[in-house]
């Protein structure tokens, strides 16, 4: 059987689990009633009361939390309360112990704070996505995404060392030279960062630093914050840049412990091993009902930290749209498995169709060698709206011919009509001339709005 951290939590049974997490959720309903006036009047204008809820289907009853919201009542403390953990805080700001922060690539940062208890989870919730990939303790392990405020930069540290792991904390701004020299030295077993950093440095790091990416011994590339660890075409690139490393693909949660799940060797989705402490629904992003988990469902995630302590989001819209999968992995894992369609806010209007602009690139790199697998959808203004034909920025190998050129400029246009039913133009930039515009978390922009 594949190791587990906790198999008596990460193997319940559903029955079980599914009692576990309404004795949670019920309790952390009250707690946040009883010491928030913030969620009491919040809970009170909804007509609920957690003293009577006594089934989970009364969940749906509860209102959504977002990131406005959030901002909203994080502008009102920093004034009022002279703290930006929000007045939906329900501990001593005192027992705050670590205070992590969003990118701010769509308006003001939001802040999360964590206490001792909170800290603890969230180790706990690293030390089994380490014994799902193989990570022990002692085991070196380099991070070369951003090292930030933001969930998956100096937290992630922060829960890495306290599951056991020797960190190696070079972040994604110290250079692919100096990165290349400290891997080829401190030998990693694992490296973490964005896939579009990854592929970076496998494009780069023996250029400019003579240092062979395959030769460093990365065993495991752990990739997050952007779609490309579920992507065939991107984990068997970067695997092979990286001498045959196996990729993983790693999932949080806004609100919660994260991180919450992790592909599997099977590549058959994110296994989500942390229902026991993140309780999460899947809603139609149209009405914002709740779907029944079952296999094959897809809609909007929501989120809720059973045990969160400072500032619980209840009902956390994170704006993802998940694909759901429940039948058995090859891996022998058990529990539900989720994919990446796209963010509700990323989405683009071509014509009356809805486009995932990650959904493009998935489409675009499966085409062809010649294409690096770096593209940026062109918009027209700072709305949704593309006007078709869909300007495409496409990066692809210099030394590529002008019929060949020609030729997968047409597959591409083929592929985009026939699989996401728009009208596309491909325009080429050579390797090396494309410009990869990344926001605070380093994670790859893949839309921009024309000059």
């Amino acid at each position: 059987m594949p190791k587990l951290f906790n198999p008596a939590l990460e193997n319940l049974p559903p029955a079980e689990l599914q009692k576990l997490q309404f004795t949670k959720l019920k309790a952390q309903l009250i707690r946040v009633y009883e010491q928030s006036p913030y969620y009491r009047e919040k809970f009170d204008n909804a007509g609920v009361n957690p003293h009577q809820f006594n089934h989970i289907e009364q969940y749906r009853e509860y209102p959504f939390f977002d990131k406005e919201e959030e901002r909203e009542s994080q502008t009102q403390s920093s004034a009022e309360l002279g703290h930006p953990l929000g007045m939906h805080i329900t501990c001593d700001i005192k027992d705050v112990r670590r205070i992590s922060s969003s990118s701010g690539t769509t308006g003001t940062p939001t802040f999360s704070g964590f206490t001792q208890k909170d800290r603890e989870v969230t180790i706990e919730n690293m030390a089994r996505l380490m014994a799902r990939v193989g990570i022990e303790k002692g085991d070196p392990v380099m991070h070369a995404g951003v090292l930030s405020m933001w969930v998956a930069g100096l937290p992630c540290l922060d829960s890495l060392m306290g599951a056991g792991a020797m960190v190696i904390p070079m972040g994604a701004l110290s250079g692919t030279e100096r990165l290349a020299q400290i891997a080829s030295v401190t030998r990693p077993k694992a490296m973490l960062g964005t896939p579009s950093f990854m592929l970076h440095l496998i494009k780069t790091m023996k250029e400019r630093s003579g240092i062979d990416p395959k030769s460093i011994g990365v065993e495991k590339l752990l990739v997050f914050g952007e779609p490309g660890g579920s992507v065939k075409e991107i984990y068997e690139q970067m695997s092979a840049g990286f001498g045959g490393a196996q990729v993983y693909d790693v999932m949080g949660a806004t609100g919660c412990h994260s991180p919450t799940g992790i592909s599997c060797e099977a590549h058959a989705g994110i296994h989500y091993f942390a229902a026991d402490n993140a309780y999460f629904e899947i809603v139609d992003p149209n009405t914002m009902l709740p779907l029944p988990l079952e296999d094959g469902v897809e809609g909007e995630i929501v989120f809720t930290g059973l045990d969160k302590e400072c500032a619980p989001q209840i009902r956390w819209r994170d704006k993802d749209i998940i694909h759901v999968t429940t039948t058995p992995c090859d891996c022998g894992r058990s529990g539900p498995r989720m994919l990446f369609r796209g963010r509700v806010d990323d989405m683009l209007l071509v014509k009356g169709v809805n486009v995932f602009p990650n959904a493009v690139r998935d489409v675009i790199n499966a085409l062809s060698p010649k294409l690096t697998g770096n593209i940026r959808i062109v918009k027209d203004g700072s709305g949704p709206v593309v006007t078709p034909p869909a300007k495409i920025k496409v990066e692809i190998m210099k030394e590529t011919p002008a019929a060949e050129r020609d030729a997968i400029a047409v597959q591409i246009e083929n592929a985009i009509h026939h699989k996401l039913r728009f009208r596309a133009k491909p325009e080429f930039i050579n390797e090396g001339e494309f410009k990869l515009i990344t926001g605070a978390t380093g994670k790859a922009k893949l839309v921009e709005e024309a000059e």
